[in-house]
């Protein structure tokens, strides 16, 4: 059998598309192939396939989507385009890895869901902290008894991003949630094993626009268990994750959206850098890398999807 081989199109040519090319570049997979790329403007497409040398490149995405040499999308555009853009890709039959968030609500998430299942296609929400290698190490720790049952988990992620103009649109589908928010939720459901919450509550700030600041969530899970996710888009970084067991904790001190290393339960630290990465827009965007070789991997297996991460926060 040969081996699985992914042609992507690059949907949309700005700062975390950049990121997404230059890690698969730098992880010089043969297995994956940059075919084409495309943006609202054919003289920035061009400018982009010039920079990762991509053979083919358009100023439409429908235009991309009809090209018979991409076999798979990765979907970079702005948050409230998503929706159409994922179902423009799927109707052409292509496999797709979309940026997070997938859609600005359950109803549409849930309609892109249906549209590839009838499709038949792959279809993976990118988010991409469940694909470092280190998550499993981290996971391995929580499981082996090190830290006992868990009773409490707090995720966080502040980041002083209110000043960025997409994150005051409503229009744009901005605030600080789906933007920040969604890694601290994914922590949290991804360590609970999708566990359904008995209970959720949320407090917060809304910014003038009417996006969301600031926000704490808090989720209550059977046999008094909790968690709590803290998002603030006007503080200096802190991005920690803390898992607290009956016998003791492990934590991923910073970075928790991008992990490197972890305090174990014995408070020694584990490490795994990621290979050197040159011309990045955001912090160790070589780990893009690990979610398209989950792409593969997944359809190497013939899996539609690589399991949905959802929770309902309305």
């Amino acid at each position: 059998m040969s081996e699985t081989v992914l042609n992507w199109g690059i949907v949309g040519c700005g700062l975390i598309s950049q990121d997404f090319c230059t890690a698969l570049r730098a992880a010089k997979m043969s297995n994956h192939v940059l075919k084409s790329c495309a943006a609202r403007s054919l003289e920035r497409s061009k400018q982009f396939s010039e920079r990762f040398e991509i053979p083919n490149y358009y100023g439409s995405y429908d235009e991309l989507f009809n090209d018979k040499t991409v076999n798979i999308v990765y979907i970079g555009t702005t948050n409230n385009t998503h929706k159409e853009v994922c179902l423009k890709a799927i109707s052409a039959g292509k496999n797709v890895l979309c940026e997070k968030p997938m859609t600005l609500n359950q109803q549409d998430q849930e309609e892109v869901f249906k549209a590839a299942k009838e499709k038949g296609v792959f279809f993976m929400e990118a988010l991409w902290t469940r694909f470092f290698p280190i998550m499993k190490k981290f996971k391995e720790q929580i499981s082996n008894g090190s830290i006992g049952d868990i009773r409490f988990i707090m995720s966080s992620f502040m980041l002083p991003i209110k000043s960025v103009d997409r994150i005051n649109m409503r229009e744009l589908g901005g605030g600080g949630l789906l933007d920040i928010g969604i890694y601290p939720i994914q922590m949290i459901c991804n360590l609970m094993g999708h566990e359904r919450p008995l209970k959720i509550s949320c407090s917060g700030h809304l910014m003038p626009s009417g996006c969301d600041e600031c926000a704490s969530i808090t989720l209550l899970f059977k046999n008094n268990r909790m968690a709590v996710i803290n998002m603030c888009t006007t503080s200096v970084q802190y991005a920690r994750t803390s898992v607290v067991g009956d016998k003791g904790t492990i934590e991923i001190p910073d970075f928790s959206w991008c992990p490197v290393e972890f305090i174990k339960a014995d408070r020694s630290i584990h490490k795994e850098p990621l290979p050197e990465c040159q011309g990045i827009n955001f912090f160790n965007s070589f780990g893009l890398s690990y979610e398209a070789e989950a792409c593969r991997e997944a359809l190497s297996k013939g899996l539609f999807h690589i399991q949905k991460i959802k929770i309902n926060l309305n």
